[in-house]
Order: structure tokens, then C-alpha cells, then sequence
């Protein structure tokens, strides 16, 4: 199994293990780890926060769950070209866009504002 495609359960069960790491250090009394009182109750919230969103994030990509739901930032953006008026913009975004599916989108655009 590539490791990149257990990439999500791999970070999330690195978060769960470093919950568990907290929980043990404000449980135990370890010499190169020293908590007092106070400070020990936050770490044992923090620690059963971590254990439990890495347990359920792991089950969540385990199961194929964690696939984005929404619309990308591309197809937003592309979206949005549609709808603008102005050839100056269009023209930039043609001209200057990082992203080629934008730039190309955005002269399809420019063609038919100048049309």
C-alpha cells in the first residue's frame, strides 16, 4: 500500500498518538516532563481532543469519507469569469492567471464580451 494513499489515516493517527502522548505526560511523572496541577487538567482536555478527532478522522478517511464535498476554487473561479462584464479584467486574468483551465476560461470569456 503507497503511503500515499493512506496519507490521511497516517496524520491522523499521529495526532490521536500525540493526544496520547499528552494525556500520559499530565498522568505520569516523567523527569524530563514536569506539569503542575493547573496546567496538567488543560492537557488532559487537549489530550482527549487530539485522541478523539484523530480517532475520528482515521475512521472518517478509512472509510473513504474525507473526499471533498464542494465546488474547487478553480471551478469557482471559472465561474465567476462568466459573469464578469469587463474586458480590461477578463484580459488580465487571461494575461496574468497562475492557473491555465482560468486563463483559458477567461479568453473564451474575452472572445465573447469583445464579440
Amino acid at each position: 500500500m503507497p503511503i500515499k494513499e493512506r496519507f490521511p489515516e497516517l496524520i491522523s493517527s499521529a495526532i490521536a498518538l500525540t493526544g496520547f502522548f499528552f494525556l500520559a505526560a499530565s498522568v505520569l511523572e516523567w523527569p524530563f516532563l514536569q506539569i503542575q496541577a493547573p496546567g496538567a487538567f488543560i492537557l488532559i482536555g487537549v489530550s482527549v481532543a487530539f485522541i478523539l478527532g484523530g480517532g475520528y478522522f482515521f475512521f472518517k478517511a478509512w472509510r473513504g469519507n474525507l473526499e471533498p464535498g464542494g465546488k474547487t476554487i478553480t471551478e469557482v473561479r471559472m465561474r465567476a469569469i462568466e459573469n464578469m462584464q469587463s474586458a480590461e479584467l477578463v484580459s488580465r486574468i487571461a494575461r496574468d492567471d497562475p492557473d491555465p483551465e482560468v486563463r483559458q476560461k477567461a479568453l473564451q470569456r474575452l472572445n465573447e464580451i469583445t464579440a
